[in-house]
């Protein structure tokens, strides 16, 4: 298994990913106090799937700010990842635009989430996060399952 820290994944030495519940917790009470500030970052684990909820910079909106929360799924396969592509693809489909497949850094593959920070509202909040982290839980397991567990982190 890769370790997460260097993709800005992992806790700092000596510390554990809080629970899930408590990561929902804090952003609801910090959307309630109005302090969503640029930079602020949450990692975050359900179930097999780890990940990081942060507030960044829209690039298209200069003024303006996204909530972004993204899970490291796997690793590209080295040979023929074409039909994992094409099932990324086809996934994206089926996710209907609530998330995307997007590979990053270092050939890993995320699934993303994300809206501009004006206007969101606490349901919708935990809505964006639970569903994307159970979407990412419930897909990494099977892409592993058909594209080989030696690419799993």
């Amino acid at each position: 298994m890769t370790d997460l820290k260097e993709h800005g994944l992992g806790p700092e030495p000596g510390e554990t990913i809080p629970p899930l519940g408590q990561v929902v917790a804090e952003v609801l009470d910090r959307l309630e106090e109005g302090d969503l500030p640029t930079g602020l970052n949450f990692p975050m684990r359900r179930g097999s799937a780890r990940g990081i909820l942060e507030v960044r910079p829209d690039p298209d909106e200069p003024h303006s700010d996204l909530f972004v929360i993204r899970l490291a799924i796997m690793k590209v396969p080295t040979t023929d990842p074409a039909p994992l592509f094409r099932k990324l693809l086809e996934l994206n489909k089926v996710l209907g635009g609530r998330a995307a497949f997007a590979i990053g850094k270092s050939d890993i593959i995320w699934l993303f989430a994300g809206r501009p920070t004006e206007g969101m509202d606490p349901e919708e909040v935990v809505d964006l996060i639970l569903w994307t982290a159970d979407q990412a839980d419930e897909l990494d397991d099977q892409l592993l399952d058909e594209f080989g567990r030696e690419w799993e982190l």
